[in-house]
């Protein structure tokens, strides 16, 4: 093998990390907005995360501190993970996802968001969920999909060109 085949099969990310990258990246952004949200509805950072942890535990999640917010934590990019996963093994039948990822990236934002904010959301917090909030739902639709959902299937895409 020569040298620059070594270092170019040593500098491109393998399709399994690349999706990882992308669930970690989407993920990461959607983090942070999550956090701002909770924030400014009066909720703490550790509490927000409680709150995805009690999808396993139900209530007593917001009794166990740090470890139910890494708990939470971790669901939130085991979720973001399988996403990224689930749109790079579409695309790998359909190239088209690739060849335009910002409309692509979009339209699949659009479906995650109907399945977390009709589906999931509600079946776990019905007294919240579904909700048409004006202004704070544009802004959920806009950093989902706009933002963590694009960035998500960009950085997919990198594995795309294996």
């Amino acid at each position: 093998m020569t040298t620059a085949a070594l270092t170019s099969s040593r500098s491109r990310p393998s399709a399994p990390s690349s999706i990882v990258l992308a669930g970690l990246g989407g993920g990461s952004i959607d983090l942070v907005y999550a956090s701002c949200v909770g924030l400014i509805h009066g909720r703490s950072i550790m509490r927000v995360w409680q709150g995805v942890a009690s999808g396993w535990l139900g209530k007593s999640a917001s009794d166990g501190g740090l470890a139910t917010m890494a708990l939470g934590i971790a669901t939130h990019f085991g979720i973001a993970i399988c996403m990224a996963a689930v749109y790079a093994l579409v695309a790998a039948r359909v190239p088209l996802l690739y060849r335009r990822p910002v409309p692509c990236g979009v339209a699949y934002g659009l479906v995650l968001y109907a399945v977390m904010y009709r589906i999931v959301l509600p079946l776990r917090f019905p007294a919240v969920f579904p909700r048409w909030d004006g202004v704070q739902s544009v802004t959920d639709i806009a950093a989902h999909i706009g933002v963590a959902t694009v960035i998500a299937v960009l950085l997919a895409r990198r594995a795309a060109h294996r």
